[in-house]
């Protein structure tokens, strides 16, 4: 009899943490767990993915309990208050939808895929249904860091197991020695092709063959990926490669405004001490003529083709965390740059794997993007050292068994 799994998945975006729950469902064994993933947002294209893939679905509205490094109730604004008193209000009707849910699927486990939903680990485990949380996002500190021990408490107390996807994420959460274990997410090598040809996926994004070319895959976040200091990187190294492109998918090259209105915005912001944000890529872009070296779109499915095309891999987090496009540019055998900073500095090998610069240092960043595209041999070397690692420790097959050996574990099978 096979043993049946309630997947909780939090968002609706087409990400990191779809992909690596996805990719997990599909490496385990069919014939020992029957899967059944759980949408805590409306019909959206994930759920859809998730459908498609043949798994069972269905739909339990919960709210983020955001207080992570890629999203937060920000206290020091109104929006941050106002999204937590909603959280709260919301919190009894929820444990009570998703009570519902776990009567009517009747699962022998349920796995919350992301640390912000770990509040709900509570009704899970008050009808003893064995309870995992999966930790991919690095927990804030906080101004008191109440939050954080709040969330650190649920999961003592409440969770059955956890899992995080790199070792910064659980130190993080200080959890109990053995409740907490690190299993890297997993990479479809069958996708992510090392043998991809560049040439061909160059001329599919319309990248002129002899362009050296940077891929940044952190689309348009204005904290935690880096794209600011990205940008001003690369407005650099434009001075010095008059045949760079930079490939930056799910990113849209913002346009500037007529110059009378540019002005009242400039004179505007200076008053005020801010910029609106499609303002200040808008004049970044235009820096040292780097817009015209951008080629990006929409959000891409098919990132591979991205990074087969790339001679490059930025990754440059100013936050923790650990990035699913270290992983698969790995896998492509593409050498990485990026920040030294926790959750990439952990697969990121400096001068084995990719190259490492200081935290905000974009001179420094732009140093290492050029010092890769002007030595082929150091680039093969690098790329060959993440294609090791990543056949080492981002095996589908292994992951899954390593996650199935928990389950198993709380099952007593």
């Amino acid at each position: 009899m096979r043993t049946r799994i309630l997947f909780v998945h939090h968002g609706s975006a087409l990400g990191g943490a779809f992909l690596s729950l996805l990719y997990l469902l599909q490496a385990l064994d069919e014939d020992r767990y029957e899967c059944t993933v759980c949408s805590a947002e409306k019909d959206n294209d994930v759920i859809k993915k998730f459908t498609d893939s043949g798994f069972d679905t269905c739909m339990c509205a919960l709210k983020r309990f955001a207080h992570t490094t890629l999203g937060q109730f920000d206290l020091l604004r109104y929006s941050g208050w106002r999204g937590i008193g909603s959280w709260f209000a919301d919190y009894g009707p929820a444990m009570s939808r998703f009570k519902q849910t776990i009567q009517d699927i009747r699962p022998d486990l349920v796995h919350l895929n992301s640390l912000t939903l770990a509040p709900y680990a509570r009704v899970s485990h008050d009808l003893g249904v064995p309870t995992v949380v999966h930790v991919r996002e690095p927990v804030l500190e906080g101004y008191l860091g109440l939050r954080k021990n709040w969330l650190r408490g649920l999961l003592e107390s409440h969770a059955d197991k956890v899992i995080a996807i790199c070792k910064d994420n659980l130190d993080r959460l200080h959890i109990e020695q053995g409740k907490g274990v690190v299993i890297y997410n997993p990479v479809d090598f069958g996708k992510f092709d090392c043998r991809h040809d560049q040439r061909s996926a160059r001329k599919q994004l319309g990248v002129p063959e002899e362009s050296k070319v940077v891929l940044f895959a952190g689309g348009t976040v204005p904290l935690v990926k880096g794209l600011h200091e990205f940008l001003q990187a690369m407005s650099l190294v434009c001075k010095h490669e008059p045949d760079i492109a930079c490939l930056m998918p799910s990113f849209k090259v913002p346009q500037l405004p007529a110059e009378r209105v540019w002005n009242v915005r400039r004179r505007t912001a200076w008053l005020l001490g801010r910029y609106r944000y499609s303002d200040k890529l808008a004049a970044m872009t235009a820096k040292n003529g780097l817009r015209s070296r951008i080629i990006g779109g929409e959000f891409s499915y098919e990132i591979e083709k991205w990074i087969a095309a790339s001679d490059v891999v930025c990754v440059p987090h100013i936050q923790p965390h650990f990035s699913r496009t270290v992983m698969e540019a790995g896998a492509m055998a593409k050498p990485v740059v990026g920040f030294r900073i926790a959750g990439v500095e952990e697969v990121v090998r400096h001068e084995e794997t990719g190259l490492l610069v200081d935290v905000g240092d974009a001179c420094g960043l732009a140093d290492a993007v050029q010092r890769l595209l002007s030595d082929a041999g150091l680039r093969d070397r690098l790329g060959q050292g993440g294609l090791q690692q990543a056949k080492r420790l981002f095996d589908a097959t292994t992951s899954a068994a390593r996650v199935g050996g928990v389950y198993d574990e709380l099952l007593r099978l």
